[in-house]
């Protein structure tokens, strides 16, 4: 985004403050409808759950993906409609089964027998369901990404995903199967195995209408048409509707976190201390995630010394943005942008250290609007009792 645009919404908006282009999203769903044609699209909501976000989407005519009863509501605040939502995650309760079945939506995912146990204390003639397979592969991604990896708690070996499926079957409920490898997969090798995993449940299981893929295509730059080759040729074979749940793809690349530098510290290291942390974006906390940072404005000689990290305010040697980055000489308030930071960025932030959550705000191409406002004190004792 321009660093004129940056600074505008920073002097307006105050920092830290996360920022979404509505322009790139467009762009990021048309890559995918591109390379995917007849998919259907649903958004994995748990990326970014922004209400102005969500309405955008869904004015794509994009699916939702959602895994709790807040996403759920969320999705159906936002004008998604219900038989666009897939409901999956490995904990649905009764609650949430009912609560979809009142909405009107009409396609799960099973994590296992739990999951359709769940779904058997409600009735639900008109939902029908995915089995999700843990396949038990590397897909080469961070171990905390790795949702296809054995040890994973998501979905269930080969012959539990068939049994579960024979059960599902027999109400002439099964719609397929689902594979969801990890997040930020760049290697088509991983396309590969997914189909592997697959076929041997598609022959057994003839007829069915729908695969579930998954999403989790690495930001910026997946090998998307190599993805869809190999999905497209497993759906013709098998005569389904390939269905695709990206999150990070759609999101991660349009929003950036806006964030004041409060001080520079000198030493072994140069730490750069700036207004926003771990409390506004974990992800580099959380697994070493890295997002680029830049100095908005730039125009500056890069700075010679020691090696640079961009740190939080907070009391905790984790909270940092940014380890090891090139930055010029920067000083107490000036503007820093860290970029590809839509995806988990809001969506993980927290009260944690009584912090308040920052501001969000959307630019569709000719305005920036406040999406939702910066969290204020009275906020966090909120749904308190009150102190008497």
């Amino acid at each position: 985004m321009r660093d004129d645009l940056l600074t505008s919404v920073a002097e307006r908006f105050g920092t830290p403050t996360y920022l979404y282009d509505l322009t790139r999203v467009t762009r990021q769903v048309e890559r995918l409808r591109r390379a995917f044609p007849g998919a259907l699209l649903r958004y994995a909501v748990k990326a970014n759950a922004n209400g102005a976000l969500l309405r955008h989407l869904a004015g794509l005519g994009v699916g939702a993906e959602a895994l709790t009863l807040g996403e759920l509501e969320r999705a159906l605040r936002a004008g998604f409609r219900p038989q666009d939502v897939l409901l999956g995650g490995p904990g649905p309760t009764p609650a949430l089964a009912r609560r979809a079945v009142e909405a009107g939506v009409e396609l799960v995912s099973l994590d296992g027998e739990g999951a359709y146990a769940a779904w058997r204390q409600v009735e639900a003639p008109r939902v029908r369901f995915l089995v999700r397979l843990n396949p038990a592969f590397d897909p080469h991604t961070h171990e905390h990404l790795a949702t296809a990896a054995g040890y994973s708690k998501f979905g269930v070996e080969a012959g539990a995903a068939a049994a579960l499926a024979e059960e599902v079957a027999a109400s002439d409920r099964l719609a397929g199967f689902h594979v969801h490898a990890g997040s930020m997969l760049d290697d088509p090798e991983v396309a590969r195995l997914v189909v592997a995993a697959l076929e041997p449940l598609y022959q057994r299981f003839p007829g069915l209408e729908l695969v579930d893929l998954g999403g989790g295509f690495a930001v910026p730059d997946a090998p998307l048409e190599a993805f869809a080759s190999a999905y497209a040729a497993f759906a013709a074979r098998h005569g389904v509707t390939p269905l695709l749940e990206p999150g990070r793809f759609v999101v991660a690349d349009a929003g950036v976190l806006l964030t004041r530098v409060l001080h520079v510290k000198e030493g072994e290291r140069r730490h750069v201390i700036a207004d926003a942390g771990m409390a506004d974006l974990l992800r580099p906390a959380l697994y070493g995630a890295h997002h680029p940072v830049r100095l908005v404005g730039g125009g500056r000689e890069a700075h010679a010394g020691a090696a640079t990290d961009v740190d939080g305010p907070l009391c905790e040697n984790a909270d940092r943005l940014a380890q090891d980055v090139e930055l010029p000489a920067v000083r107490p308030g000036d503007l820093l942008a860290v970029e590809r930071a839509g995806a988990y960025g809001f969506a993980m932030a927290s009260n944690y250290a009584s912090s308040l959550r920052p501001a969000e705000v959307t630019w569709d191409g000719v305005e920036a609007r406040l999406a939702r406002r910066r969290e204020r004190p009275e906020d966090l004792w909120r749904l308190e009792a009150p102190l008497d």
